[in-house]
């Protein structure tokens, strides 16, 4: 049952471009998004709050290359800070997610119209993720993520 009310808006732009038939190319997309329905740190702890989960600004840049059966692709993905929870516990806490970036990677080579292998590399430059309360003295958590990879083969019959 819904009992309260709230809207969410926003903008979302994007391209992709290639230039020519050199293979190479770009990506982008930038998303904003707000709600009129905010988290108030400042209210008397243990107050409980509605207010709207998940909703951050976000945009990616991928620098790309495909031809001749190889891709390759370079992404730059950031994600603002965003409310991951409202009423955390007994005291009716929040819980933020803060602001990060990550560099991803992908090559890709089709041997033929059958074969193809894959590389990938997640989060390269080992960002973590941290969480915060009312205070970003306040952590609740941190995730240490170090870069992840990995390769894949696949058939066509």
């Amino acid at each position: 049952i819904n009992n309260k009310e709230a809207s969410i808006h926003g903008w979302e732009f994007g391209g992709q471009y290639f230039f020519g038939e050199t293979g190479f190319g770009v990506l982008a997309n930038y998303t904003i998004v707000e709600g009129d329905v905010e988290f108030d740190d400042t209210a008397p702890v243990g107050e409980a709050q509605f207010a709207l989960l998940g909703l951050s600004d976000s945009a990616n840049v991928v620098l790309m290359y495909e031809n001749f059966g190889v891709s390759v692709r370079v992404a730059y993905n950031w994600r603002d800070e965003f409310l991951a929870n409202a009423n955390l516990g007994n005291m009716n806490n929040p819980l933020y997610v803060e602001e990060y970036d990550q560099i991803d990677l992908s090559v890709g080579y089709d041997f033929n119209d059958h074969l193809a292998l894959s590389f990938e590399a997640i989060n390269l430059t080992e960002e973590d993720v941290r969480w915060h309360g009312r205070s970003q003295k306040q952590v609740w958590r941190l995730e240490d993520q170090g870069a992840r990879y990995s390769l894949g083969a696949r058939y066509k019959f």
